[in-house]
């Protein structure tokens, strides 16, 4: 029998297979950020400004002109310890101890689990005035909870029983970056825009926890997928240097909102604020990012709402001579109404190679739930 904890980490990717578009994730911008504790908003480099702040491309060291930036990346969120209980199910399962099987579905009852994939590419350019950036994302966040519960005896072993019900969001990101430069009283002032166009793809599948183990092909065949309209939107970022070695930055994505309606839910896009302030040097750069409002999740299904976030994330960057950069960072969800387990701190770390092109690697850690990027370009 295959592993219930083996086929739902294989949700993402098959969520994945449902579309031709690409997709990501909205857990992390990219691979720096990510291993920085996805800190961004003061620190984004010319590589990563098209994802974190659009000023910030105006905002670079005077040697650094070009960049091509190319990521990946995958998180699985199980703050409840769902997967556990699976496990839990699986082997009272196969023991035919249906008081086991119960007391796992009892577990289970009321908690969600969360795959989530991320792509990403940007190629930048930054003028003495201007600065330019193009950029394309895929995001992909679904969410899956038990529905149909049944811990009576015939349920237990009832395939239309104790169902593993998924969400997921797939949302395809074009964007154009612009950004310049003012000098204010002295210090620098840079100001960037980026028009964007979004696809959304909505898609639903389920499948009972009596099965899922033994044909996580099914999935495809029971899935539903709704068709979104286009959002077309803009994000706006300011970056202001306080003295030469302190910097603030402000960003809000998606000025421009839409909702739409699925099944008997709403699905919103909505405004998202960040400010961020970060001291730098050649050496040291070290970043604090906060929310300034809850945001809800990028789903319809009202029973997902404790998925919601508000972080306040800190990191550091220490570069070595331009050849390795070692990140940490940490970051908290601060938002209310949400569960223990997603109100835990969370632990990233990264590094970074210039090995004639850029390769950075991420990882981020907290209790019961995972995540990796994997990124590389060019920054000349």
């Amino acid at each position: 029998m295959k592993s219930y904890k083996s086929s739902l980490c294989a949700v993402a990717a098959t969520i994945a297979a449902f579309s031709n578009t690409a997709i990501a994730a909205q857990f992390a911008i990219e691979g720096r950020s990510m291993g920085m504790g996805n800190v961004s908003v003061a620190t984004a480099d010319i590589a990563t400004a098209a994802f974190g702040n659009a000023a910030m491309l105006a905002n670079q060291r005077a040697d650094d002109d070009f960049s091509l930036l190319i990521g990946l990346g995958g998180m699985l969120n199980d703050d409840g310890k769902m997967l556990d209980d699976i496990d839990d199910f699986q082997a009272a399962d196969a023991n035919n101890d249906l008081v086991g099987m119960a007391t796992a579905i009892n577990n289970m009852n009321g908690k969600v689990i969360v795959p989530e994939l991320t792509t990403a590419f940007a190629f930048g350019f930054a003028g003495e005035t201007y600065s330019f950036a193009v950029s394309a994302r895929g995001d992909l966040i679904s969410a899956g909870t038990l529905t149909n519960v049944d811990i009576t005896n015939p349920g237990l072993v009832d395939p239309t029983k104790n169902i593993l019900s998924f969400e997921g969001v797939l949302a395809t990101e074009i964007g154009v970056s612009i950004a310049r430069n003012f000098d204010v009283m002295g210090s620098e002032l840079s100001i960037g825009i980026k028009p964007k166009v979004v696809q959304y793809e909505a898609k639903f599948f389920e499948e009972s926890v009596l099965t899922i183990g033994d044909s996580l092909s099914d999935l495809t065949d029971d899935g539903s997928t709704v068709e979104l309209d286009d959002v077309v939107t803009v994000d706006l970022g300011v970056a202001y240097d306080l003295t030469d070695s302190v910097r603030l930055g402000f960003v809000a994505k998606n000025l421009i909102t839409d909702d739409f309606q699925v099944g008997a839910f709403t699905f919103e896009v909505n405004t998202e604020y960040r400010a961020g302030i970060a001291y730098h040097s050649d050496f040291l750069t070290v970043g604090f990012d906060l929310d300034l409002k809850e945001n809800d999740p990028l789903l319809s299904n009202p029973v997902f709402s404790g998925l919601k976030t508000q972080y306040a994330s800190v990191g550091a960057e220490f570069n070595v001579f331009d050849y390795v950069q070692l990140r940490v960072g940490a970051s908290e969800n601060i938002a209310g109404g949400i569960p223990d387990g997603a109100k835990e701190t969370s632990y990233y770390a990264g590094i970074g190679f210039w090995l004639g092109f850029n390769l950075d690697v991420a990882v981020a850690s907290r209790d019961e739930s995972l995540g990796a990027y994997l990124q590389m370009g060019f920054k000349f």
